[in-house]
């Protein structure tokens, strides 16, 4: 049996096998997934700042796009707290499966008046992944207009969520919650038509509104 011919670890090793030598090719591999690991750590350390002053840029721009009366944005303490309660929780899941409120801003107008809030809101029940949208109530409980940050579903089907006559039918409703209609053709003021062929990203979208509904009406009104 000591004659018998040895499998070669992964070619490296010339002449007789030896039992007790480690493969090559695992440093070399270890190695490799060192170097690049670094180097993702060294890009991602680079790209960080800039990442976030980019998506607090288009968080700002959403406050402004749903509550255009407002010249400043301000937090509140008692408001954060809540959310942070949350600890990355869905927001009453049996009502609105996985939905996630983020921030919440109180936009005011030049003379220092309230002139609504702004609540940021993220659900993971769209049809690509995860949508985020900023909802605008004004003082009277109002929806002043929806603004995605984030969207990414199918184009020319989800991806039209965020086409005026989507969005448009939460603007100047007062609801406590809003409805999907598949069908089409509304009446009521809180029914919402879906998108043609998009009704899993419509839905998502309006769990999402109703989900800042709620927390308006739990923490805020």
């Amino acid at each position: 049996l000591d004659k018998l011919p040895m499998h070669k670890p992964l070619g490296y090793n010339k002449g007789e096998y030896k039992e007790r030598e480690f493969p090559k090719s695992a440093i070399n591999l270890t190695l490799i997934a060192l170097v690049t690991g670094l180097a993702l750590s060294a890009v991602y350390a680079l790209t960080k700042d800039k990442i976030e002053e980019q998506q607090k840029l288009a968080n700002a721009q959403s406050y402004k796009a749903v509550l255009p009366e407002a010249e400043t944005f301000s937090f509140d303490d008692g408001i954060t707290a809540a959310i942070e309660e949350l600890a990355g929780e869905p927001y009453d899941q049996a009502a609105f499966r996985r939905t996630y409120i983020n921030d919440c801003a109180i936009g005011q107008t030049a003379d220092g008046s309230v002139a609504g809030h702004v609540i940021s809101v993220t659900t993971a029940e769209g049809f690509d992944g995860s949508i985020t949208l900023s909802v605008g109530i004004d003082p009277a409980g109002a929806v002043t207009g929806i603004a995605f940050t984030e969207l990414a579903e199918t184009a020319g089907m989800g991806m039209r969520v965020d086409e005026p006559a989507f969005k448009d039918q939460f603007a100047g409703v007062t609801t406590d919650a809003f409805t999907l209609n598949k069908s089409g053709n509304s009446t009521a003021d809180n029914d919402i038509d879906s998108v043609t062929g998009a009704s899993i990203s419509s839905t998502a979208v309006v769990e999402a509104v109703n989900t800042a509904l709620a927390f308006y009406r739990d923490h805020i009104a």
